[in-house]
């Protein structure tokens, strides 16, 4: 059996995502299923949390279609049981930042 996550950590990982990303939109985590087990969303988005978790898990179809916003999605662990997908708003001025955001996965204890 996995470790329970504790809910302030998960909140404190998002809020390091989003700190990391200036033009971030929203972010979520969810299991294998797509049930949230955490989510950040900005006043701006128009999306629903259940649709962003149905997006974190699908490969093929796509539940937000929106030009201006550009998605991550990554897995957190090793077994690829926990998914984090992140909006951003499109910007060239943070294409930088993309390596610090993969340090900041491999780095969470999570998972």
């Amino acid at each position: 059996m996995g470790n329970i996550l504790n809910q302030d950590e998960v909140n404190y990982f998002l809020y390091r995502v989003e700190k990391n990303f200036p033009n971030f939109v929203a972010g979520i985590i969810t299991d294998k299923h797509g049930f949230p087990v955490g989510s950040k969303i900005s006043k701006k988005l128009w999306v629903l949390e259940n649709t962003l978790a149905l997006s974190a898990i699908t490969k093929k179809r796509d539940f937000i279609e929106d030009s201006k916003l550009i998605k991550i999605k990554r897995d957190l662990d090793k077994n690829k049981n926990y998914k984090l997908l992140v909006l951003l708003e499109k910007s060239r001025d943070y294409k930088s930042r993309l390596k610090p955001l993969k340090n900041l996965i491999k780095a969470q204890e999570l998972f």
